[in-house]
């Protein structure tokens, strides 16, 4: 349960070639080539307390399932990786995150090894809907075997799903800086058009 959510989620066309060259086996690309960047913060939780979190994902398909496949998602506390990354088997990595809404505006960033590899921003004026809404997205959850020849297990396909309700949802214009990263591969997605920025308030709740 997360509680107290700020979060700008930036939406954008991409490259279908390169969707499906991201995807692992069985998800396969969705119709439409989308990517979605987000950064916020939760202001607690049931689990990990506050924290700060990004993300850079793919839209993907699992047979009739349509959700949203993660390529990253840095975090900003210890507690926060694990809970994801146990539980989950979310891509998550400790960054340097920031997090500023001031008005109509919203930014932040995300820096792994003094590389600030994703920056995004929105200018949010336009009243978009509240209430609740429900997603989709999907990670694998594995294990390394001590010697490094395989995996201790066949990994799972796990999917995610979100009922987040908002009380506070403003749309508007938005805009994404990807730089190349030796730890975070989001160079490689093509942003060929920015679709819409949106911001949130409100509280989720992942299963």
């Amino acid at each position: 349960h997360e509680l107290g959510v700020r979060m700008l989620t930036v939406q954008f066309e991409t490259t279908g070639a390169v969707v499906a060259a991201v995807l692992p086996p069985p998800l396969e690309p969705a119709p439409e080539s989308v990517g979605l960047a987000w950064v916020g913060e939760v202001g607690n939780s049931s689990s990990v307390g506050p924290y700060t979190i990004a993300g850079v994902s793919v839209r993907a398909r699992y047979g009739d399932l349509v959700g949203n496949y993660a390529v990253t998602t840095p975090v900003s506390t210890p507690e926060a990786l694990i809970f994801g990354r146990e539980m989950y088997g979310e891509p998550r990595r400790l960054a340097r995150l920031v997090f500023e809404e001031q008005d109509e505006h919203v930014w932040g960033s995300a820096e792994r090894g003094e590389i600030r590899f994703l920056s995004m921003r929105g200018r949010c004026s336009e009243p978009a809907r509240t209430g609740r809404q429900e997603s989709s997205s999907f990670a694998f959850k594995y294990l390394l075997r001590p010697d490094g020849s395989g995996f201790d297990s066949q990994p799972q396909l796990v999917q995610i799903s979100r009922e987040f309700t908002s009380t506070v949802a403003r749309r508007g214009r938005g805009e994404i800086v990807f730089r190349d990263s030796a730890h975070e591969p989001v160079i490689d997605l093509p942003v060929n058009q920015v679709i819409d920025a949106v911001y949130t308030e409100g509280q989720g709740y992942t299963t």
